[in-house]
């Protein structure tokens, strides 16, 4: 890289929808913004700039249109990447959706001496709720700096300290608001960290930043696993964004396409159970939680069908793309702990129309007692009685 005594910037204007929209991002990053940022990093105002075509590449830009959102300034031997906000806070993705794109160039090149930063425009919206405030925090803890985030946000950012912080405040953040529910992570068998993902539209830039924060904080012995739950054609994430994980070499990528959920539950594939159902459970419970006791514990907690996976594969007479539906439906389950779920699987436990618990009447007496012990609510959500789930609880009635 040439060596700079006045810092530099070099900037693509065109962004993807320019010729569309008539806004290029030199009416963005104006010379008074570059000023700003430039103080803000190196402490001068004094610098040069130049606005280029997408044509334009050296080592730290591709021929291209502005991916990103990004300026590149290098000044003596350190080159910075800045990333910008939106103008506009339209929804909850759109003020960080170039946010994935300028990590995975800044990741990727080789070049030692470099830094990462966002910086805050005059942005009209709320850029500060809690999802908002979420996706700061992951962005911090993969190596954002903010530049003005004290003039622009109320609350401070702060990184993440652990795999486990995030987990925690991933599950607070989405119990808020169901809306936020597009990634999910949890522990499974023998405390495996989960990712259920959708990896296309605005979910995957969610879903790429969760697993670069959870690469950054990996500890030694923690193992991480990200199901992409892919629909129809659309793909997987993003080449760029699975090559930076590929990188990092914490995270098994497993796209999970109905290709795959029908070897499941065919039986052809054992090592895994169905995370196109698990994600679907997610989707409508929220939060791993026994339906019937205070445990929430993640990796005590089970998805449980209603309707079980071996009565609907006995369903002959059905075409097999609708008994797959049935086996993956989250209406068609609950979580609930090992215990509770041992219970319901072996008919002790059931439920009448109304979410009422039903005991079977030969239950010894001497269990009687554990079980309304360990058997806090009797009455399952109003919330859970949809249609389809009392459908499927008919179902299984009848199948015994």
């Amino acid at each position: 890289m040439e060596y700079r005594n006045i810092p530099h910037f070099v900037i693509k204007t065109n962004l993807q929808k320019s010729k569309n929209t008539g806004v290029y991002f030199s009416d963005v990053a104006t010379p008074e913004v570059l000023r700003d940022v430039c103080y803000r990093i190196t402490g001068q105002t004094a610098f040069t700039h130049v606005y280029v075509d997408n044509d334009y590449q050296d080592m730290f830009l591709e021929k291209s249109y502005n991916k990103g959102r990004m300026a590149i300034m290098q000044y003596k031997d350190v080159v910075s990447y800045i990333s910008f906000s939106e103008l506009e806070i339209g929804g909850r993705n759109s003020s960080v959706q170039s946010v994935p794109t300028a990590f995975n160039l800044y990741y990727s090149n080789p070049y030692p001496k470099k830094r990462l930063y966002y910086y805050f425009l005059n942005v009209s919206g709320n850029a500060e709720t809690d999802y908002q405030i979420l996706i700061y925090r992951l962005m911090n803890t993969i190596g954002f700096e903010f530049l003005n985030a004290s003039g622009s946000l109320l609350r401070r950012i702060q990184a993440f300290n652990s795999v486990e912080d995030i987990i925690f405040n991933r599950r607070i953040n989405a119990g808020r608001n169901r809306s936020n529910n597009s990634t999910f992570i949890t522990k499974g068998h023998a405390g495996e960290i989960e990712i259920y993902g959708k990896t296309y539209g605005a979910n995957k830039y969610e879903t790429s930043l969760i697993c670069y924060a959870l690469s950054s904080l990996w500890q030694q012995g923690q193992r991480i696993k990200l199901y992409e739950v892919l629909e129809g054609d659309l793909k997987e994430l993003p080449e760029a964004s699975l090559n930076v994980i590929k990188q990092m070499g914490i995270i098994d990528v497993v796209p999970t396409d109905m290709t795959l959920e029908k070897r499941i539950y065919d039986g052809k594939e054992t090592s895994l159970r169905s995370p196109r159902y698990i994600y679907n459970l997610f989707n409508k419970l929220g939060n791993k939680h026994c339906a019937l006791c205070n445990c929430e514990i993640p990796e005590l907690i089970q998805g449980a069908h209603i309707l079980p996976v071996a009565a609907i594969r006995r369903m002959h007479s059905i075409p097999i793309e609708t008994r797959l539906e049935y086996a993956l439906d989250g209406d068609n389950g609950l979580w609930l702990c090992e215990n509770h779920h041992k219970m319901f699987d072996e008919g002790m436990i059931s439920f009448d129309n109304h979410g009422g618990l039903l005991l079977r009447n030969d239950i010894d007496q001497r269990h009687m007692k554990f079980i309304d012990e360990t058997t806090k609510y009797k009455v399952l959500p109003p919330e859970f009685l949809t249609d389809r789930f009392l459908w499927y609880l008919e179902q299984r009635r009848l199948v015994g």
